[in-house]
């Protein structure tokens, strides 16, 4: 049955759906077919979005988002174990510049208000939320996107150029090894990296699904990320070891 390409393929999303990356050789050998043809297969998933070609084999693609006014209140486990982790390490900041998203929202309706912080966003939701817990906040304006509920386009990119925080905190659609942080917007893309470029220090908040996956931009490279606080395993950041940024387990 390994001689029918579609049986072939959907072996191959089976394990790009379990979070295993494709190795192409590895392939050739196990299903007894030639690199060609395994080729031809990752080409083949590539076309229909499913998979993202990298040297040497594929990843999973970070399935679209759903507008974010559909999952601010998607408060999960490991969402509040990562936030929790998240604010332990921002005590004693004074300039935190906030993304969008639901995991950076969750994170800042966990902030508490102390005397000098100062909160600088593009997301609406992000402002509300901390001027309810009586935070001051200095908003990013510009054309708010649908998808991550964050102002983008020239004024909210010329405004950040003008910035210096402590920390960004940033979320992601999908974080790779090679391909570093990913988002599903171009605008969003552009965003987050002027965002990192901002701050002293780029902290990342990403689920265990959103590891080993690539969405449709790259935004920040791997090497511009501090820090990165997710639930995945130990097994599941193997990938980024040669890497310097640290990582924190929620």
């Amino acid at each position: 049955m390994l001689n029918v390409p579609e049986t072939r393929q959907q072996q191959l999303l089976a394990r790009l759906a379990s979070g295993e990356q494709l190795i192409a050789q590895e392939l050739a050998r196990e299903f007894g077919v030639s690199l060609d043809t395994i080729r031809r297969d990752i080409i083949a998933l590539e076309q229909q979005g499913r998979a993202q070609r990298v040297r040497g084999g594929a990843v999973s693609t970070a399935p679209a988002s759903a507008p974010l006014q559909y999952r601010v209140s998607t408060h999960t486990r490991a969402i509040d174990a990562i936030v929790a982790r998240a604010a332990s390490l921002t005590d004693d900041v004074d300039t935190l510049l906030l993304d969008g998203g639901s995991t950076v929202l969750a994170f800042a309706e966990r902030l508490q208000p102390k005397t000098g912080l100062l909160v600088m966003t593009p997301s609406p939701w992000v402002a509300v939320a901390c001027q309810k817990n009586g935070i001051d906040v200095f908003m990013l304006g510009g054309q708010l996107s649908v998808r991550g509920g964050v102002n983008v386009g020239d004024t909210a990119l010329l405004a950040t150029a003008s910035l210096y925080a402590d920390i960004a905190v940033l979320g992601a659609c999908g974080l790779d090894a090679e391909f570093g942080l990913s988002v599903d917007d171009l605008q969003e893309a552009y965003l987050k990296h002027a965002m990192s470029g901002a701050a002293q220090r780029t902290l990342v908040l990403a689920a265990r699904e959103k590891i080993g996956r690539r969405a449709r931009h790259r935004a920040v490279a791997l090497e511009e990320i501090d820090c990165l606080i997710t639930d995945a395993g130990s097994e599941d950041v193997a990938a980024f070891g040669s890497s310097a940024m640290e990582i924190l387990h929620a």
